[in-house]
């Protein structure tokens, strides 16, 4: 886990402290994972939430975009980067996120972060003419600064 703040998965409450904690650093134990099926180019999106670890909140923007791992250190570009998106949460549904998100390569979180759930949406695209595979080179990569909450 990084130190202050981190990443959860499982369909996150908005608000909350629920959520499954995402792996770090290519631990791989607990990846943000989707199975796609590229035959129909398949699009899904899911739920989210970042947050700070009791007693720290985030000051400034928080950019959260992806990287490309090419084995030994994480890239700009490379891979299947371009096929993830990021949207702000807004309030979407499962069944509505994809229609109605404004997708993006990076997102910009100028709000304070803190202790409980700050929800955002994740989009991962695949197409016909992608071989089956297990990719676990793209990364979600969040930068920003992290200091007491006082």
């Amino acid at each position: 886990m990084s130190t202050y703040i981190s990443l959860y998965c499982g369909n996150p409450t908005a608000g909350g402290t629920d959520g499954t904690l995402i792996s770090e650093n290519m631990a791989q134990t607990s990846p943000l994972s989707v199975t796609l099926n590229a035959t129909e180019n398949e699009i899904k999106a899911m739920k989210v939430a970042i947050r700070c670890e009791d007693g720290y909140r985030t000051t400034g923007n928080v950019v959260i975009g992806f990287k490309f791992w090419d084995g030994s250190v994480y890239q700009e570009t490379g891979g299947n980067i371009s096929k993830w998106k990021l949207a702000a949460d807004n309030g979407y549904t499962q069944d509505n996120v994809l229609e109605s998100a404004i997708w993006a390569d990076e997102l910009i979180i100028s709000d304070v972060i803190g202790n409980t759930n700050y929800c955002f949406w994740v989009k991962a695209e695949s197409s016909s003419d992608e071989k089956p595979q297990t990719d676990k080179t793209i990364a979600i990569h969040v930068e920003g600064i992290v200091e007491a909450d006082e």
